[in-house]
């Protein structure tokens, strides 16, 4: 089995412990990449850090860790258990509870809705045989990959992440170990004499993320082991045919992210501007810091809740007509699917003809709590190129029938 495993127990380095016993028959075994772990806190460091991971075992209760004001204050060191770090943490991967007491009914069923399907709660045999619990353990983690297949390209796809980025931060620090410095300040089109960037016209920090990202797709797409594991998954699994509940949630994740008050304001934020109407930021990136800084204003174009319900006739006399409204195929309007108004997921409908409103840009600044989403990439694109391209047309005569016909 391929990929890494944790195994996070507050007794694997206790060499008189069974757990010792059973990680060092893991570590032997020759299959597994396995790292201990005997602490919670390190246990925390240690996901946030590693990008991807097979599986984790994990024990339920740790002897809390006290700080050297605890102990001379003689506090005694109570047990702890994991139930806030997995509550906390997002873990895409198996989580086997491994424990020597069964666990509260109550936390089971917590837990199993938090990782539905992707964690298991089993008894330590500490006086059963180390080769039958050691063959047990894996024997359930195989079973869950096999049950399971579609883990499998994240996890390829994580393992390509992991080693393209090591690959660039490498090509990057060689070629300029400032390499951070100089995309920062390039972005921010020069510094002052206190090294202070000017004349910013896109937020530096989102910039240097954004020109890594695009090195990093470039360097994912030319993964043939990555291509290779989405193509066989897709073609094996063609039949599928997935709930509409799950399109659904799929194409909410993909269209829309939801936004933090501390978020910059950028292209693409959705506004709650009144009632059940919407706008969404237009300007152009390389503007918006300095149409902020200026308290200039701010193109939005702008919908209704019922906008679509009330308008799309206007546009399509029969259902294949909206279905082809919903691949862009009308110059004059832009459907947005699934919508998240504040009481339902709907189809948005977008008209260009009056749509622009232009909104100061100290009000989205100090009203950032009515922004709770924005469109993705490369969604945003389109919409601001369809909206450009129907604002910039021009009309020209007809075709007569005459030229047809000697054509």
């Amino acid at each position: 089995m391929e990929g890494v495993i944790l195994y996070a127990d507050d007794h694997v380095f206790d060499s008189n412990q069974f757990v010792n016993k059973l990680f060092n028959k893991f570590n032997s075994d020759g299959n597994y990449s396995i790292l201990p772990i005997n602490n919670l806190n390190v246990l925390e460091k240690t996901v946030s850090s590693i990008s991807t991971f097979k599986a984790i075992i994990l024990d339920w209760n740790f002897k809390k860790e006290l700080s050297e004001e605890d102990k001379e204050m003689g506090v005694t060191a109570a047990d702890e258990n994991p139930l806030d770090f997995l509550r906390q943490k997002t873990i895409y991967s198996l989580v086997y509870i491994y424990s020597q007491e069964d666990l509260p009914h109550t936390i089971v069923e917590e837990l199993s809705a938090l990782y539905p399907n992707k964690i298991f709660f089993d008894k330590k045999g500490i006086t059963s045989d180390l080769d039958n619990e050691f063959e047990k353990i894996t024997k359930g983690i195989k079973d869950f990959e096999d049950q399971n297949l579609h883990l499998v390209v994240p996890f390829v796809w994580g393992k390509a992440i992991n080693e393209a980025s090591q690959k660039i931060f490498s090509e990057l620090e060689a070629a300029d170990k400032f390499w951070i410095k100089e995309l920062y300040y390039s972005s921010a089109r020069g510094i002052d004499k206190h090294g202070v960037p000017k004349a910013v016209e896109v937020e530096p920090t989102i910039e240097v993320v954004n020109l890594f990202q695009n090195i990093l797709s470039e360097r994912l797409i030319q993964n043939v082991e990555l291509k290779s594991a989405i193509t066989d998954y897709a073609v094996k699994n063609f039949k599928e045919t997935p709930a509409a509940k799950s399109i659904i949630n799929l194409y909410s994740k993909l269209y829309y992210t939801k936004t933090l008050v501390t978020d910059t304001v950028m292209t693409g934020d959705i506004y709650k501007l009144k009632d059940d109407c919407y706008g969404i930021i237009i300007s152009p990136e390389c503007d918006m810091m300095k149409l902020i800084k200026k308290n200039e204003l701010v193109e939005m174009i702008c919908f209704c809740k019922d906008d679509f319900q009330n308008n799309i006739s206007a546009f399509c006399k029969s259902d294949d007509e909206i279905k082809r409204a919903y691949n862009q195929e009308i110059a004059a309007i832009h459907l947005l699917p699934i919508f998240p108004f504040e009481d339902s997921e709907k189809t948005a409908l977008i008209d260009f003809r009056f749509s622009l409103t232009l909104v100061k840009a100290k009000y989205l600044e100090t009203n950032r709590q009515n922004r709770h989403i924005k469109i993705n990439t490369p969604y945003i694109q389109q919409l601001r190129q369809r909206y450009l391209s129907y604002i910039g047309r021009v009309g020209v005569p007809g075709i007569p029938d005459s030229l047809r016909l000697v054509n």
